[in-house]
């Protein structure tokens, strides 16, 4: 007799998730208020709109996984014009996300659907690109304060 463990896929991402959701707040909070909007070298994109731009991916899958219709992936910038509102919305967008995660259906992470970047593939695979997106944008933040002078790992407790 043999026996196999097979892995809980929903449970790594849910934990990376989390991970994440940590990273990226403690990344926010290292940055100057006063620069959270600046463009740097005035023509990069502003933490806030990386911010909203991460969040927007995330957002489209998780309202997939909770059985809506794939449709346009929608950036809220207001959200996080400032730091206090982009922690907010960093954290209740990673909760809501793990929420509908946990309550997807085998068959509806399974299901194959055209992602917003126009690739045809199953929405479990969009939601780990959807936090993989978050971290991405993260590594963006770290960026920011390295040209700000700052080049500490605040996620990894400074």
């Amino acid at each position: 007799m043999q026996t196999t463990q097979g892995i809980d896929a929903r449970a790594y991402l849910s934990g990376f998730t989390q991970a994440v959701t940590g990273m990226y707040c403690a990344d926010i909070n290292a940055i100057p208020e006063d620069k959270w909007t600046t463009a740097m070298g005035g023509c990069t994109r502003p933490a806030s709109e990386l911010t909203a731009d991460a969040l927007s991916l995330l957002s489209w899958v998780t309202n997939v996984l909770n059985g809506g219709e794939p449709g346009e992936m929608n950036q809220d910038n207001d959200a996080c014009a400032t730091k206090a509102g982009s922690i907010a919305a960093v954290q209740k967008g990673m909760e809501n996300f793990n929420t509908a995660l946990a309550g997807a259906s085998d068959e509806l992470l399974n299901t194959t659907v055209t992602a917003p970047f126009g690739m045809e593939m199953p929405v479990f695979a969009i939601a780990q690109i959807a936090v993989s997106h978050v971290w991405y944008h993260d590594g963006q933040l770290n960026y920011i304060q390295s040209l700000l002078g700052d080049d500490k790992v605040h996620w990894m407790g400074d």
